[in-house]
């Protein structure tokens, strides 16, 4: 992990409990690093009245919510009390426009699945049926890495979630799969 962490000018983390936790492992020995940000915009997607529920207590609790996410989409479904990936990405530039005017070259990010996916997307950029082609095929693995580089032509993904160095430790990867597109009938 240390060859990811050196030369990091800044470190940009969700204020949710995991993921400082994930940052402060990370960190390990080393110990804080002098510009660390706890930033509200990188916490996870708020699901309001589906948080804590599997797809089939969706259907069974809030059928019309599984209809509406159905209609709508992955991308544009907004639960009640809840955010869309729409939602998401707005937050998400605006987090990204005062991280670019940030002093320092280089910066590592610790959030959450559907901020990776959702940060890839407006960098990269990626349009809707892009991401949802992409997220539907590639899975933000828990305390994964995903690398990107800006260029003067834009952003390039150089890895997407690499559990080199967990493996390494003898850690184990865990996957959360995240939600389908499709859902079943």
């Amino acid at each position: 992990m240390a060859q990811h962490l050196s030369g990091l000018d800044t470190f940009w983390v969700s204020p949710y409990v995991r993921a400082r936790q994930t940052l402060t492992i990370a960190l390990g020995e080393s110990g804080p690093p002098s510009v660390v940000v706890v930033d509200e915009r990188l916490r996870d997607r708020e699901l309001g009245i589906l948080d804590l529920l599997t797809t089939h207590g969706i259907a069974r609790l809030h059928p019309g919510e599984a209809e509406r996410r159905r209609r709508l989409g992955k991308y544009y479904h907004r639960p009640p009390g809840g955010e869309s990936w729409a939602d998401v990405a707005l937050r998400l530039r605006s987090f990204l426009g005062d991280a670019m005017n940030a002093p320092g070259e280089t910066a590592m990010v610790v959030a959450h699945d559907a901020v990776v996916m959702l940060i890839l997307s407006v960098l990269l950029p990626l349009e809707e049926s892009q991401l949802l082609e992409f997220a539907a095929s590639h899975t933000v693995l828990n305390a994964s890495l995903t690398h990107l580089v800006r260029r003067d032509a834009g952003w390039d993904l150089i890895e997407f979630s690499t559990v080199d160095h967990l493996q390494a430790e003898g850690a184990p990867v865990t996957v959360h799969p995240g939600s389908p597109d499709v859902q079943p009938e």
